[in-house]
């Protein structure tokens, strides 16, 4: 089953000069076919820590950014209410583990926050990881990959085309904000 919705409407760009026909497929509004154009994939404006458990990669979605993002990762949000998709903490932790022994002779372990520009070693003292360790959506990668290329947010091209590109839609009438 499927939760995340149709992709959205044809993608334009260059003021509606460029349009997304389908996969990495765009041409120009004349109806010349553009093949230097790519999409640029939805996945791609997040960079989320993936974690893998048997055969399967996980993409680690941060659940504060499905909320800020309703639009684009309800789908996500969807699914962790569903049950499809499990809840967890983040992986992806700040700074290095302290493990000590408490008085009962039971390690405990906590993780140092380090912030950019820290030396954690200087007094050696360490800095305790006292923020929240973000939620997350475990969504296997597969699925992501599925919505992320099936929901293009733009195009790109390789710099050496960009001229040509450009004085293309330019001669569609686009004109450069």
């Amino acid at each position: 089953m499927t939760i995340h919705p149709d992709p959205p409407p044809p993608v334009s760009v260059l003021g509606g000069r460029l349009i997304r026909t389908g996969r990495n497929a765009w041409q120009w509004s004349d109806g010349e076919p553009e093949p230097r154009v790519r999409d640029l994939r939805a996945g791609d404006d997040w960079n989320f820590r993936c974690r893998n458990y048997a055969s399967t990669t996980y993409v680690e979605v941060l659940l504060n950014e499905c909320h800020r993002h309703k639009e684009t990762l309800g789908w996500v949000l969807a699914g962790v209410e569903s049950g499809k998709y499990q809840q967890d903490t983040s992986g992806d932790h700040t700074g290095p583990m302290r493990i000590t022994i408490d008085d009962d002779g039971e390690p405990q372990i906590d993780r140092m926050r380090i912030d950019p520009g820290e030396d954690p070693l200087l007094g050696n003292e360490p800095i305790l990881h006292t923020r929240a360790i973000p939620k997350v959506a475990l969504v296997p990668i597969a699925e992501w990959d599925d919505w992320s290329n099936s929901t293009p947010s733009g195009a790109t091209w390789d710099r050496e085309h960009e001229d040509s590109i450009l004085a293309k839609a330019r001669s569609l009438g686009w004109t450069s904000p």
